[in-house]
């Protein structure tokens, strides 16, 4: 029952109402399917939702010649067939088992008389499917908008007509787009040594979402009972798309919640309910653009957000845009600052900016006790942040902040001497009575760093 009700939930119209759906799912009604077995076809009249269970299903149309048009292939957790339940009307595809598959249906009937006993669940639903549709109507625009400037700028670029040769524009595009994507291989040798790491980033995160996506099912029940738990740790901020304008609500940490058990040296902070940095990072559901604070601050010319839009249009082609809206897990907290990092490409960014951002994420992969993708991310952070130190302009605080993590940063990886000439510009720094926590802890690591450097200069005697 409960994992009926958890992929209940998945459904866009279910997903946000806050309602418990166990009436419903008693309503639900287990069926087996042999192989190649039609479930429904295009234009006959739905009644049903369907959830599967096990098996495979493939969702086609067919075309005027009656030959077959994969659109979709769907697997266990998946569902299909709901728009059925709220118009009865005809099916828009074919659904057809591509291998011995059980599904639970709903009838539409049990769902209208689950609404007429539950009304509240009933304007919920209302308000969250005119809710979506409006972002709907938003997509749309903006899909329209990009593809026609994409359009227009081949077009330009080619000298020709798209009613000239229509397919060969398209795959000409398509390759444009996906080099655009890629950025890290082309003009490899335009960018220098720190910004080229930057620019992997779209192989990165969708790496990062594939292997997530097929991940073990049996850890998101494992969770299950955690994330009723942190749903009420949680507040929606409402927030606009600096990209394409859509209004949507974010999540974030209840700051009662919020209470930290320890914090290592280079800030890492552990806490005892709730994460607030799993929820800095605020998605747009329809465009993807991804930004904390700092990055909304950033003026962004026309052309900017135009190229930003395309490139993550491009991307979403490939890949499917996840729903961040809720509960987060590790792994969304992950996905959260890759993907503000790729929407990032190409922007004067901050090195002090990207260089947090990179240390954040060793933080997570520390969490999660992945030592190498840890230290990755530590020597990235490193690399940003001695740049920073180099070229921006910082207060006392922030200066002596920064000095004190490269010191410790460069502790973590095995610098000693490195981590020894930060931490002594900490210790020497005329501001430095100001900030009593930080000196304090900045003896503690000179202590331990001295003994290292001892250590390292008898082995060489």
């Amino acid at each position: 029952m409960d994992a009926l009700e958890s992929i209940l939930k998945k459904i866009p119209f279910f997903k946000d109402i806050n309602y418990p759906l166990q009436d419903l799912v008693k309503k639900m009604r287990l069926e087996r399917f042999e192989e190649n077995t039609n479930i429904f076809s295009e234009g006959e009249q739905g009644s049903s939702l369907y959830l599967i269970i096990s098996g495979k299903v493939l969702i086609y149309a067919k075309s005027t010649t009656g030959q077959e048009m994969a659109i979709q292939t769907l697997e266990p957790s998946d569902f299909f067939g709901e728009m059925s339940l709220l118009d009865g009307g005809y099916r828009s595809a074919c659904a057809r088992t591509l291998e011995k598959s059980i599904i639970f249906s709903l009838e539409r009937k049990d769902f209208l008389e689950f609404l007429d006993d539950n009304p509240r669940a009933a304007v919920k639903i209302i308000e969250t499917l005119s809710k979506r549709l409006r972002q709907s109507n938003i997509r749309n625009k903006i899909l329209i908008e990009t593809n026609r400037k994409l359009t227009n700028q081949g077009t330009d670029q080619n000298q020709i007509t798209a009613a000239n040769i229509p397919v060969q524009f398209n795959d000409e595009r398509q390759e444009q787009l996906t080099k655009e994507t890629k950025e890290f291989s082309v003009k490899k040798d335009t960018y220098a040594p720190e910004e080229k790491e930057e620019n992997g980033f779209a192989d990165i995160l969708e790496q990062h979402l594939n292997d997530v996506e097929h991940a073990d099912e049996e850890d998101d029940k494992a969770d299950a009972k955690k994330e009723i738990e942190q749903k009420e740790m949680l507040y929606y901020k409402k927030a606009v798309c600096p990209i394409c304008n859509a209004k949507f609500e974010t999540p974030k940490a209840l700051s009662k919640y919020v209470q930290s058990v320890k914090m290592d040296y280079d800030f890492c902070q552990h806490h005892k309910y709730i994460n607030p940095i799993y929820y800095e990072m605020s998605v747009c559901p329809i465009c993807g653009f991804t930004y904390n604070e700092e990055i909304q601050g950033m003026r962004l010319k026309k052309e900017q957000s135009e190229e930003i839009k395309s490139r993550l249009m491009t991307f979403w082609q490939n890949n499917k845009l996840k729903d961040y809206s809720g509960v987060r897990s590790l792994e969304d907290a992950i996905e959260t600052f890759l993907l503000a990092i790729y929407c990032l490409q190409g922007r004067a960014v901050k090195k002090s900016q990207m260089g947090m951002m990179y240390l954040k994420i060793a933080w997570f992969y520390r969490f999660k006790d992945e030592g190498e993708q840890e230290r990755k991310y530590i020597e990235r952070a490193l690399a940003s942040l001695s740049l920073a130190f180099e070229k921006e302009d910082f207060s006392a605080k922030a200066e002596i902040n920064t000095a004190y993590l490269l010191g410790v940063l460069n502790l973590n990886t095995g610098n000693i001497r490195e981590s020894a000439k930060w931490l002594d510009r900490v210790l020497r720094h005329p501001a430095k009575s100001m900030f009593p926590m930080i000196i304090n802890q900045t003896r503690d690591l000179w202590t331990d760093v001295r003994q290292k450097l001892r250590e390292e200069k008898e082995r060489k005697e």
